[in-house]
């Protein structure tokens, strides 16, 4: 655990979080103020659609354009002027977003700019952080963006306490510290190893040349969720603001925080399913609070929905660097994606509430319909998404990287992280060959740098692993394993442990304790080791 906690102690390396801070100080809480509205008198629906969806709809459109076009043009770290143009336009139109002037017209117009400006540099933004993350070892985006997370909270709850301009000026300075902590991350190393998998996203055994084709249900899910989470805040605005903003802040950083204990001291991996059995309940919780008590239930479902925010923002971050990792798409298009689905799924939700707005506003029975809906979605698509094990990635752990340009193998170690890509995650290594693994264990540990050590015939690992998967097969139908045994079959045979194994195959402790029960006892062993030495035999 301390081990783990040490990789944190470059601040420059939480610069995600200031990216995470800005998106909810300006758009998803009134922590700075109310973002937009009409100059004089009160917006009719047309003008409420445009400032509660615009600034929405210019960050998917580039997600979009991003996607599109990186096969023909790079990804936005490919392009040096980027780096520097995104958080520098970010932060200079964020303050268009909260400057009124009396004329409507001019008003529409500042908000536009303003809007468009803060879609495009921000949309940047996220996906060059997802390129890093996708770059560094999966156990360490695992504590990183969780850890992000918190810190984002307690920036948002520090501008919340503030007023006025100071707190917009706070606001204004978050994407500029978020491309700084970027600038002093994004090294030349993790560039080349960033270029290694764009590379392997492109040809590798999983390349389709269609980014969306394995994400499964997994999308539609991240999707609908953020679209439940936006009509669950967007129902309460009031609760939004003073003590009771601070105090559903305080909920979602202690949420966040035990996340993130439980991703660096646990056993566990964090997958979409780690993260949906935290915080779908929370959400039926907060939508249960307003059937039951009306209005009086309002701020639970405003806290239910800050934190799903949070914990979801998690998933996407998490979820699409291992999308990447696995071949699937290139580290920017994957990233682009998983942004596309949060902001479109905010979208959704947002126009979904305003149409709704009217009939909220006529019958006082319209909320307790709209929550009782929403919950049977959420546990509907939550069903869906659970029982799709395949979007559940199951990224190898890599422990060593070969230098794309020399042809040897080897860890880039050391405490500072600018000059560190353990174990990191590069189709460039033999492990590209099949995602076959450098090492057997699969631990992800650290390695010193091996720069005389040849790199390993890809083909030969690829008939190692063949013959592996041979024998376990072989195994498993001799002793007339079930489909399900065989799987974790293969997972005890690589050392897995149980919790490793419960949240890789999404099953619980128990019915992974009782496999492996039934398996030692059908291959006649008594201990893993004896199993995995029947295997390797």
């Amino acid at each position: 655990m301390f081990e783990s906690a040490r990789k944190l102690t470059p601040l420059r390396q939480l610069g995600w979080g200031f990216l995470l801070a800005w998106v909810f100080c300006v758009f998803y809480t009134n922590a700075t103020g109310e973002v937009g509205g009409e100059a004089t008198g009160s917006p009719t629906f047309a003008e409420s659609l445009f400032y509660a969806a615009f600034p929405l709809a210019a960050s998917v459109i580039t997600l979009v354009a991003i996607v599109i076009a990186e096969p023909r043009i790079g990804a936005p770290t490919d392009h040096r002027p980027l780096v520097i143009a995104a958080p520098v336009l970010t932060a200079a139109s964020t303050p268009l977003m909260f400057t009124t002037v009396a004329d409507p017209v001019a008003h529409a117009a500042l908000f536009a700019i303003g809007s468009i400006a803060t879609g495009v540099g921000s949309a940047l933004l996220w996906v060059m952080w997802g390129e890093y993350y996708a770059v560094v070892p999966r156990e360490e985006s695992e504590m990183l963006a969780p850890a992000s997370a918190v810190s984002a909270a307690l920036v948002v709850l520090l501008v919340s306490a503030m007023d006025g301009w100071v707190a917009v000026a706070v606001a204004t300075a978050l994407p500029l510290l978020s491309g700084l902590c970027f600038r002093l991350v994004w090294t030349p190393e993790a560039h080349r190893v960033e270029r290694a998998l764009a590379k392997h996203g492109r040809t590798g055994h999983d390349a389709t040349h269609r980014p969306l084709a394995g994400l499964g249900r997994t999308g539609f899910g991240i999707l609908t969720v953020f679209a439940i989470v936006s009509i669950a805040g967007m129902g309460q605005t009031h609760w939004l603001e003073g003590a009771p903003l601070q105090a559903i802040l305080l909920f979602s950083t202690l949420m966040m925080a035990v996340v993130a204990l439980m991703a660096v001291s646990g056993p566990r991996r964090m997958s979409l399913f780690f993260l949906y059995r935290w915080m779908c309940p929370t959400l039926v919780i907060g939508f249960a609070a307003v059937i039951l008590f009306g209005s009086g239930g309002g701020i639970a479902t405003v806290a239910a929905s800050l934190g799903g925010r949070f914990t979801f923002c998690l998933i996407a971050q998490i979820y699409f660097a291992n999308y990447a990792a696995a071949g699937r798409a290139t580290p920017a298009q994957a990233s682009s994606l998983g942004w596309l689905f949060v902001h479109a799924g905010d979208l959704l939700g947002v126009v979904a509430w305003i149409a709704l707005g009217p009939w909220v506003a006529a019958d006082p029975a319209a909320i307790l319909w709209i929550s009782t809906v929403s919950i049977v979605v959420l546990v509907v698509v939550t069903m869906i998404v659970m029982g799709d094990t395949a979007t559940f990635l199951r990224v190898p752990e890599r422990d060593a990287i070969e230098a794309v340009t020399s042809g040897k193998t080897g860890a880039i170690v050391g405490t500072d992280s600018e000059a560190s890509t353990d174990a990191v995650r590069t189709g460039a290594n033999a492990r590209c060959n099949n995602d076959t693994p450098l090492y057997p264990d699969g631990t992800g540990r650290r390695s010193e740098v091996v720069a005389t050590e040849p790199a390993p015939n890809p083909a030969n690992e690829s008939a190692i692993e063949a013959n592996l998967e041979a024998r376990i097969a072989a195994l498993a139908a001799e002793h007339r394993l079930t489909p399900r045994e065989t799987e974790v079959f293969a997972l005890l045979s690589q050392g897995r442990s149980i919790p490793y194994i419960r949240d890789e195959l999404i099953i619980s402790r128990e019915t992974a304790a009782t496999h492996a029960k039934h398996i030692y006892a059908k291959l006649g062993v008594h201990s893993r080791q004896e199993l995995i030495d029947l295997v390797q035999r």
